[in-house]
């Protein structure tokens, strides 16, 4: 599997690619093309035009939740396939996998979803909307988890239509996770649970670890090393001093606009 990723709120000096509060990879497996989060504008189109990623071929998107700086760029992408049809661009109608709740319209977020702009009949143009709350096999190896259960709610942000990714790697789980609203433990172990693998090996994407105390990010810190995960790659809504604790524990790897990731 190879992950590239097509915005995030970073990027290194010289590679002109756009950078923004939003979250977007675009992930390859064999046949398998698929955008996981659309970022909050059109950067992560811009950023896959300049890095040579053809979007007409994706075969299926994930949203991860329904926060504007990860579905706010959905409406560019049906855009964009309009003005693809309109020249003549041939391309397959793509499947499109969240929780049921990422298009519904409430009093909490209807500031925070531009997707409210599309109707069914126009995206029904496009996409093909698979919305379940169930886990779901992708490929073989690639797993949407569904709805994320959580014990105890307490936290002010959480988004209870947040889903994920887990991709069952020769060295152990590859979680890819939006913004992490529902506690990446919970994430960990729900994806464990459905994918009956037991090692984690690698999480990548938002763990919504911004003005956290020290104490909370300690003992995330100490959750992440007793199950003795090797690398993480903190990004989007994840500040440089939860970074930096979290460094004690396990191995913290950058994350910027334009970089690749592969896995066996």
């Amino acid at each position: 599997m190879e992950l590239t990723v097509l915005v995030d709120n970073n990027t290194h000096a010289g590679n002109c690619l756009i950078s923004e509060h939003g979250l977007s990879f675009f992930i390859e497996e064999y046949d398998l093309k698929l955008l996981f989060d659309c970022g909050s504008s059109d950067a992560f189109i811009k950023n896959a035009y300049k890095m040579d990623i053809d979007l007409s071929l994706v075969t299926h998107i994930v949203l991860s939740h329904s926060h504007i700086d990860h579905i706010g760029g959905f409406l560019r992408l049906q855009s964009l396939y309009q003005k693809f049809k309109y020249v003549g661009i041939d391309f397959n109608s793509k499947d499109v996998i969240a929780h049921p709740d990422v298009f519904k319209q409430s009093e909490s977020n209807i500031l925070d979803n531009e997707s409210y702009h599309l109707s069914k009949e126009e995206m029904d143009k496009f996409f093909n909307l698979i919305l379940t709350t169930k886990p779901m096999a992708i490929t073989p190896k690639l797993m949407y988890l569904g709805e994320i259960p959580v014990p105890d709610v307490v936290k002010m942000d959480y988004a209870p239509d947040e889903t994920a990714l887990a991709y069952k790697s020769e060295d152990g789980l590859v979680i890819i996770s939006g913004c992490s609203h529902s506690g990446l433990e919970n994430i960990i172990e729900h994806a464990k649970y459905v994918t009956g693998v037991n090692r984690v090996n690698t999480i990548i994407g938002g763990l919504y670890l911004i003005n956290r105390s020290e104490e909370e990010i300690n003992k995330l810190g100490e959750y992440l090393r007793d199950q003795s995960v090797q690398r993480i790659f903190p990004c989007h809504c994840t500040d440089l001093e939860a970074k930096i604790i979290l460094s004690k524990y396990v191995k913290i790897e950058d994350v910027s606009t334009g970089q690749k990731y592969t896995w066996e």
